[in-house]
This record gives structure tokens, sequence and C-alpha cells, in this order.
């Protein structure tokens, strides 16, 4: 199975010089925890996770919409393109320790998410298998 028979494709992203509370918001209004950040041509640059958003306005005592996207988006991302085996995704969701992979375009833009609950609710039962020993990995189970 490939990433593209089962990925979301109505994902929401924002932009280096959106806010967090701009990610939040997005998040409530699609329903998920995660968040690209693309520039200016969506190219995948970061992502924000709803974790991402509560440590940092913590550890930083600042509300979400005083920070920008742009302060969360130096670390590396790992992404997967639509033609990906499943399994292979898996597996790097694995070494990554994620549970979801922002899907690209060649150039880098942004087409999608791939996530653990998408294997096991639109995956064939091998790779719903899979997923659910990847999550217990990336858990540390």
């Amino acid at each position: 199975m490939r990433v593209f028979e089962i990925m979301t494709i109505d994902v929401g992203s924002c932009c280096l010089d959106d806010d967090l509370g701009c990610a939040a918001s997005i998040m409530w209004e699609k329903d998920c925890g995660v968040v690209p950040i693309v520039d200016e041509e969506r190219r995948v640059v970061g992502i924000v996770t709803d974790r991402d958003i509560a440590i940092a306005a913590a550890s930083q005592n600042r509300r979400p919409a005083e920070i920008r996207a742009r302060e969360l988006s130096g670390r590396p991302v790992e992404i997967c393109g639509m033609e990906e085996e499943v399994s292979d995704v898996l597996q790097r969701m694995v070494g990554a320790r994620v549970r979801r992979l922002p899907v690209c375009g060649e150039n880098g833009e942004l087409l999608g998410i791939v996530s653990i609950s998408d294997v096991l609710n639109k995956g064939d039962k091998r790779d719903a298998k899979r997923a659910v020993k990847a999550l217990k990995k990336i858990s540390g189970r």
C-alpha cells in the first residue's frame, strides 16, 4: 500500500510569521494535534504540535499569541512522498519517534499528512499490524 491511498489531504498549515495561537486554532478547526509550518512556496520548514505550544508557552512564560511559528521551525522535519510504501514510512516514523509525517511533493511542497491513525483506519491488515508495532516502539513499550 502506498501513502497516497491513506493520507489525509485536508491539512491546515501555518506560515513562519503566524503565532502559535493561530496554529492552535487550526488544530481546533481540523481536530488534529499537529500543524506543518510552510514557507512562501508551501514547502514544509517545520512542524508544530499541541505539545510544542503548551511547552513553549509554559517554559517561556509567554502567551501562544506572542510566540511565532518560526521559533519552532529550526528543528529537522522528517517528510515522506505520496508514492512511498506505507511500511517504509512506518519505519521512518519509528526512527524519528513521531506518529505523523507531512507528505510532500518533489519540491518539498505540502500535499497532506500521513499518521499512524491513517494506517490503522484506512490501511490493509498487514500495515495495520505494522502500525501497532510502530506505535509501541515510538511509545517506548
